[in-house]
């Protein structure tokens, strides 16, 4: 197998080399954004970390900000144009329509926000400081001067998660292969007889 017709995605690829090359690219490029991922919510969270949004519906006011999920959502998106432009491009090399194409991304990757981004991120953090008594705004380690908490090794340990998730919704829902007709049952000859029935 040629390497660069690997990195390419030639034609001349086996099956078995697509799916493998599929599968690479995927790890690298679902890593970097899962990279972005986690950037943007550190930075978010550094800025608004110590911040309140209030948001009143009727007699009820929540706080966008208590529990991160502003940040979560904030980092989600820059994660989801980053991921959508790099699947099309170098891991899948989709040619479909770009805005459907987006959108069945976009779906697919709510939800995994809703599942995931959120969902296991809040259980884990609930079993966290209730299970552990680990908080989760605790000092895991200080690295060129910047502290790490709990909270951020959580979200590194749910992007796994995250990532799997976000594969199979991609392969299955968004990204398909556009199926051909079968030549199982050979060609069509010109009098409408099918050649695999013409007698030699």
């Amino acid at each position: 197998m040629n390497v660069l017709s690997f990195i390419r995605g030639d034609s001349s690829l086996k099956p078995s080399e697509k799916k493998s090359r599929e599968i690479f690219f995927y790890l690298i490029f679902g890593g970097l954004t899962t990279v972005v991922n986690l950037i943007s919510f550190v930075v978010f969270d550094k800025i608004f970390g110590t911040q309140h949004a209030f948001i009143t519906l009727g007699s009820l006011r929540f706080d966008l900000l208590a529990y991160d999920i502003l940040n979560l959502i904030t980092a989600w998106i820059l994660a989801v144009i980053f991921a959508y432009i790099t699947n099309r491009t170098f891991v899948f090399g989709s040619k479909g329509p770009i805005f459907k194409e987006f959108i069945g991304f976009v779906t697919s990757r709510i939800a995994t926000l809703l599942a995931f981004e959120i969902g296991t991120f809040e259980l884990c953090i609930l079993i966290l400081q209730s299970g552990f008594g680990i908080d989760k705004s605790i000092v895991l380690f200080s690295l060129a001067g910047h502290t790490f908490t709990y909270l951020y090794l959580v979200k590194l340990l749910n992007a796994v998660f995250v990532v799997i998730g976000n594969y199979i919704l991609s392969k299955l829902f968004v990204f398909r292969e556009k199926k051909t007709k079968s030549d199982s049952k050979g060609s069509t000859s010109i009098n409408g007889e099918s050649d695999s029935k013409v007698e030699q």
